[in-house]
């Protein structure tokens, strides 16, 4: 096999693998934008990762030709082959090293006379450069041959000579084209640019150039510039106070862009947590996916939100910046090994959209389906499927992957009929419990079950209805107690908190009637039930049609996330020195999400935050000294 094999086989990588391997894996680390000028640019690179993993590509179907490369010339009496070759860094210079073995001297009657041998390196320098067709070369600085000690000693003479006539001349045939990654790059971000700026980016694409080349550690970067109008630079920038509530219609169309989004976000996280088993980054990627619902929550209700502009479009910065953290800090630990080229190759590309937003917030970029779609399967080009496919269904690969359950127990699918009458609901009906004050005896929550299904009570049943709801929520929390880690001393305040959660959402209720018709509960932002568990913070988690229609499911539903949230964040507020605290962290974070764990002694917490955690801690208080529920006005009286 010809020297030329050393190089050219870059060159020759077949054209599906070049496009889907290595035109998206280019896509730089960063962008930078001039402040002076109008010029972005996206650092294109070409990981030496990249190379090296060519080769051992190749190597599956050259077998040893490509492990080692042999160059025999008999008119000259010369051999030389090399092994392993590696490309990397040295200083600014592309170096290209391998192990080798040759011998050389005069051929005389058919035969070698006096061969020199040698094994040892033979090491190369050289130069990238780009032409104005985007094809990238090599150019020769330097090169060296060296013995197995790595020394250079008296390696001159008849095997250098070798050497530089058989291997040198291949490296200043090399020619990589870069066409196929910078359109990667343009056709990835024409998916996000709206159809009214699609003339507009289409001629400041064809205007890209190839221009400054450099060498790191980890390729080589050369970078594309585009000019963009000033008119981009200038729009967007006035600064904009909270997004003041939605329309109706306005959230209908805002809810489908944010349930595309949720289901990319899904795919990732499934995609990264179900290729890394580290409990560590499997938590983070739980805290990312449940914080990113949590803020849609006031979207959808139409209330007031934090999120400024285009709530998807905020979503996707903030969510972006955070996974780049997590996927960098688990590569440090070295778990994203097996898969650090493509997790690279993914949030690359969604800095070239960071970067383009903030260099020209005129631009207007939008987080398209098309364009999630692509960054999708960037992170995994194999996958056929649509990856924003949305549903309510349970996941039970979901629910595995962070650590719960495959399903709550008891979760046989019931029947709804939204359309009961109250005249369904009656005393009459029910089987009556002999003494329901005594303690829950063993197949009582099946009976609790059936008894408060689609029972709204009025204020004659209360009594009863308190009793039995009381009850259901003690064998739902002395349930999840069985297999948790909590003492003796924090059975208790968990207790209290399920049951304080209980009627802080729902004053205990799971159905309500509207007119003759009997339904579930539901809140202004889409919450269901008992425990208001909202379906688009867990979707996937959980069965829909049982949080609708079951208590007894929506209340395990709602005490197995309060045992999460209080063994995931909130177990450290016990540190105070006070134990109800935790019953308090645990609260706001099922409120709010991850992030709001020390929010009910905040100051800074707004008005509303403030009356929600002063109420659900009156409530807890009144369980604490086993004051009466009293339903009506939802709270606790006396004991």
């Amino acid at each position: 096999m010809r020297v030329q094999a050393v190089m050219q086989l870059i060159a020759s990588l077949h054209q599906k693998m070049l496009r889907n391997f290595l035109a998206v894996t280019l896509l730089g680390y960063g962008l930078y934008f001039p402040a002076e000028g109008a010029e972005v640019v996206i650092p294109l690179s070409i990981p030496f990762d990249f190379l090296n993993t060519g080769m051992a590509k190749k190597q599956s179907a050259l077998a040893e030709e490509m492990t080692i490369m042999r160059y025999h010339d008999k008119e000259e009496c010369r051999h030389l082959s090399l092994d392993h070759p590696q490309f990397g860094r040295q200083g600014r210079f592309v170096r290209f090293v391998s192990h080798g073995a040759g011998s050389a001297g005069v051929e005389m009657f058919g035969s070698c006379v006096n061969p020199v041998n040698w094994r040892g390196y033979i090491e190369i320098l050289a130069t990238p450069s780009v032409t104005a067709d985007w094809k990238l070369h090599l150019s020769l600085d330097h090169s060296s041959l060296y013995d197995e000690a790595w020394q250079k000693g008296l390696l001159t003479g008849p095997i250098w000579d070798a050497a530089q006539d058989l291997v040198l001349p291949s490296l200043t045939d090399v020619t990589v084209d870069l066409t196929p990654p910078r359109d990667e790059v343009l056709a990835l971000l024409r998916t996000f640019v709206p159809p009214a700026q699609i003339m507009q980016a289409d001629a400041i694409f064809r205007s890209a150039t190839a221009k400054a080349i450099q060498v790191d550690d980890d390729g080589i970067n050369v970078d594309l510039s585009l000019m963009l109008p000033d008119y981009f630079q200038r729009q967007g920038l006035a600064p904009r106070g909270p997004t003041s509530p939605l329309s109706p219609d306005e959230i209908k169309t805002v809810q489908q862009a944010l349930e595309r989004w949720d289901a990319f976000l899904v795919f990732v996280v499934k995609d990264i947590g179900g290729n890394n088993v580290d409990p560590s980054l499997r938590e983070q990627l739980f805290d990312l996916l449940l914080a990113s619902r949590y803020e849609v929550l006031p979207i959808l209700a139409g209330e007031n939100s934090t999120i400024t502009g285009d709530p998807v479009r905020a979503l996707f910065v903030e969510t972006w910046n955070r996974l780049q953290d997590i996927i960098r800090t688990a590569e440090q630990k070295g778990i994203t090994l097996n898969n650090a080229l493509r997790y690279a190759a993914f949030i690359r590309a969604g800095n070239v959209l960071l970067t383009i937003d903030r260099a020209a917030p005129g631009f207007g970029l939008e987080i398209s389906a098309d364009g999630l779609r692509r960054l999708a399967r960037i992170l995994q080009p194999e996958f056929k499927a649509d990856p924003l496919i949305y549903n309510l269904e349970a996941d039970p690969e979901l629910r595995k992957l962070f650590g719960l359950p495959d399903h709550l127990p008891d979760e046989e699918p019931l029947k709804p009929t939204p359309d009961d009458d109250e005249s369904v609901r009656s005393l009459l009906d029910m089987i009556s419990i002999a003494n329901a004050e005594d303690p829950p005896q063993s197949g009582a929550l099946v009976n609790l079950k059936e008894r408060l299904n689609r029972w709204v009570p009025e204020p004659s049943e209360f009594n009863e209805y308190r009793s039995l709801m009381n009850q259901l929520l003690l064998l739902i929390s002395d349930r999840e107690l069985q297999n948790s880690t909590l003492t003796d001393q924090h059975k208790p305040v968990f207790r209290n908190l399920v049951r304080a959660t209980a009627l802080k959402e729902s004053c205990w209720r799971q159905f309500v009637r509207t007119g003759k018709k009997i339904t579930y509960l539901r809140s202004s932002a889409g919450s269901i039930g008992l425990m208001q568990v909202n379906p688009f913070v867990w979707r996937g988690f959980y069965n829909l049609n049982q949080l609708k229609w079951s208590p007894h499911y929506n209340g395990g539903a709602g005490a197995e996330i309060l045992l999460h949230y209080w063994l995931r964040y909130a177990a450290n507020d016990e540190k105070a020195g006070y134990i109800d605290n935790i019953a308090r962290s645990t609260y706001s974070i099922y409120n709010a999400g991850p992030g709001a764990s020390d929010r009910y002694r905040q100051k800074s917490s707004s008005r509303r935050e403030k009356k929600v955690d002063s109420r659900f801690w009156e409530i807890y208080r009144g369980f604490k000294t086993n004051a009466d529920v009293d339903l009506f006005h939802c709270t606790l009286g006396s004991s």
